[in-house]
């Protein structure tokens, strides 16, 4: 069955059993909606794990896989990003991100390397998915991470008991993160899981650059974050939080493998060609 282009509302919910080592064997399972993300916005957020392990543990290629296009993100959310065309509306680097030439495309992403601690989570998320269009996918994996990371980093710093409602910076920006993971997940960590040892280099990476609190004030203007005294051990604990995800990416490996051969990762996903970032 064909994948339309969705609105999600709900997080992957995942249960831990079997408790025979240290790390538990799981299972997730993902619940979706019809629900346009419009209307999922009327839901009421539950509050971020302070888990690392609890957002990417889900995987995507543990639980039965959409039909998707594996070569080419169909996603939609709103105002941020629209596979078709694209359309690109994340601020300053809008129109080179959109671009269809490579050399545009190429200097955007060199110029938002060089203002990388800047950059929100929607720039990281859509510049993702454009690398990953444009077949500089293992960059985009880089990519993605970051957002995720900094996407959450905005979930547990903003002060969710005053970030209003429908239409308020605050709330706009909490439940678009939500979306673009749930959206961007089944290609972007389909595609990285196929290589558990580089992704294993690219978490760790994130980990350690994810302890460096940016300027959110600045990066969100008009969003109220909670007081800077909380700051610092939201997000240890945040970066801790990692610890137990990559520890299980290197004990489980063969574990990763197999499952994704058996449920045809591998051969849906192994087979996209990925071009070097050029170095500028």
């Amino acid at each position: 069955m064909k994948q339309e282009k969705r609105r999600v509302d709900a997080s992957a919910l995942q249960s831990f059993a079997k408790q025979d080592n240290a790390l538990s064997e799981f299972r997730t399972q993902c619940l979706r909606s019809a629900m346009s993300l419009r209307i999922a916005f009327r839901l009421r957020h539950r509050r971020l794990s302070t888990l690392f392990t609890t957002i990417f543990a889900s995987f995507r290629l543990m639980a039965a896989q959409p039909e998707i296009n594996p070569s080419h993100v169909d996603v939609y959310v709103t105002p941020y990003y629209n596979s078709k065309g694209p359309e690109v509306k994340v601020g300053r680097f809008s129109s080179g991100l959109a671009s269809a030439k490579d050399d545009e495309f190429l200097a955007t992403i060199a110029e938002m390397k060089k203002d990388w601690d800047r950059l929100t989570f929607p720039e990281l998320y859509v510049a993702a998915i454009r690398l990953y269009d444009l077949r500089y996918r293992k960059e985009a994996v880089y990519w993605f991470y970051s957002a995720q990371y900094r996407g959450r980093q905005f979930g547990v710093l903003v002060d969710q008991t005053k970030m209003g409602t429908i239409g308020s910076p605050g709330f706009e920006l909490l439940h678009a993160q939500n979306a673009f993971y749930q959206l961007v997940g089944p290609y972007l960590n389909g595609y990285a899981f196929g290589d558990t040892d580089g992704l294993v280099k690219i978490l760790e990476q994130v980990q350690k650059e994810g302890r460096r609190i940016p300027d959110l004030e600045a990066a969100y203007p008009g969003v109220t974050f909670k007081s800077k005294n909380e700051w610092e051990s939201a997000n240890t604990n945040l970066a801790n939080g990692m610890n137990q995800l990559i520890s299980m990416l290197k004990e489980k490996k063969d574990e990763i493998s197999h499952q994704r051969a058996e449920r045809g990762m591998d051969e849906k996903f192994s087979k996209l060609p990925s071009k070097e970032l050029p170095s500028r």
